[in-house]
């Protein structure tokens, strides 16, 4: 897009059929095919994210259950989402949205889960069965504990992402090979007073090709609800900050890998921008009408962390190259207004606009053209 003055819009369908057969109730046997296409576009390309015609989505064996005992494993085909899914997660607002050729172990008792796993990424090509790319690895331990902290959940959490120099792959591509540790910690509660806070904090090391790697990011909100008065209104502030590459001749690689997320909405709802090099602040409300509709309104800012480095798009590729010249870090301004309505238990309907207001930045390296992003949806699920 680049910002320029570029008009588009788009019909997107998923279909997504599963079966479950469990012998006994420590053993279970799943499978889900999905169909994700698009129609009448005229600028997006007829490819994932927007379309990977009929696959395999899902296909795994579990042995033992997640809800009794004190351990299962699955392997195979699966979704992997842990917290807020701000570093891994299915990312189900993207049409084809994501899954791992994985296997998986988790430990879990009352009040705590601890999950180690192996895994791979799934490269979805249209028209082709889906596959992994070899090489291109991800292990983790992730733990969630409940009893920790009164009233939150703890959740700390290491990463270990290797992946060859790939030109498929926008964090490796004519940079080497990737060995890169992930720390990570995330913790969201309740406090007195109706107040509410979550905030994760990651930083990571390891290599990139010749380079050394020094990144973190960091998410900080805080909220209160207001009960006992119509819609029961929560306002919250918040905040993103992921560290960019300040010196790209150097031996430090500073760009925040944000690895495999579920960005919609973490950015702003129009979803222009990846968890790198970044820096937002948003405020906003959101009220609950009845049992029916969900309404927010939100305001956010943000900025390059360093205009030495790009400004990437939500998927992590580069949007605009870095222009050290540039006068300013303002990215721009966003107003978002969304509205969801639960027709039915098994139907939900969602509108809503979303509007970036283009800052000196964009204006001084890019047409500069502000970006607004009108949406509705309808889910069904049978």
């Amino acid at each position: 897009m680049a910002y320029t003055t570029t008009n588009d819009t788009y019909l997107l369908t998923r279909v997504r059929f599963n079966v479950t057969i469990q012998p006994s109730k420590w053993l279970t046997l799943f499978g889900e095919t999905q169909d994700s296409r698009v129609f009448f576009n005229q600028h997006v390309p007829d490819a994932f994210p927007y379309q990977n015609t009929w696959d395999i989505r899902q296909a795994y064996v579990q042995i033992g259950s997640g809800k009794e005992g004190w351990v299962d494993a699955v392997v195979g085909r699966q979704v992997l989402a842990f917290g807020d899914e701000r570093v891994i997660g299915p990312s189900d607002w993207t049409n084809a949205a994501r899954t791992f050729d994985a296997v998986r172990l988790d430990v879990h008792q009352n009040g705590y889960k601890v999950s180690l796993f192996a895994s791979s990424v799934v490269i979805e090509v249209d028209g082709a069965m889906d596959h992994h790319l070899a090489g291109n690895n991800l292990y983790g331990v992730y733990g969630s504990f409940k009893n920790a902290i009164p009233k939150a959940t703890l959740e700390p959490y290491v990463l270990w992402r290797v992946a060859p120099a790939n030109a498929g792959l926008p964090e490796t591509a004519n940079r080497g090979h990737l060995n890169e540790v992930t720390i990570g910690l995330h913790v969201a509660g309740t406090l007195p007073a109706a107040f509410d806070y979550d905030i994760e904090m990651d930083r990571q090391t390891g290599s990139l090709g010749p380079n050394s790697i020094r990144t973190w990011a960091g998410y900080w909100s805080l909220g209160r609800t207001f009960r006992g008065v119509p819609a029961s209104p929560r306002i919250f502030v918040e905040s993103n900050y992921a560290s960019g590459t300040r010196n790209p001749s150097g031996h430090t690689w500073s760009t925040f890998d944000q690895l495999y997320p579920s960005n919609h909405d973490k950015l702003g709802f129009a979803d222009q921008f990846g968890r790198k090099n970044i820096q937002q602040v948003r405020a906003g409300v959101e009220e609950t009408i009845g049992k029916k509709w969900k309404l927010r309104q939100a305001y956010e800012n943000f900025w390059l962390a360093t205009t030495h480095d790009a400004l990437y798009a939500n998927n992590g590729a580069i949007s605009i190259p870095a222009d050290p010249a540039a006068p300013s870090r303002h990215i721009g301004q966003e107003v978002d207004l969304i509205a969801q309505y639960q027709v039915h238990k098994s139907i939900t309907a969602g509108f809503g606009y979303g509007r970036l207001f283009s800052g000196r930045f964009l204006k001084t390296v890019s047409p500069g053209k502000d970006y607004g992003y009108p949406f509705a949806y309808l889910t069904y699920g049978f």
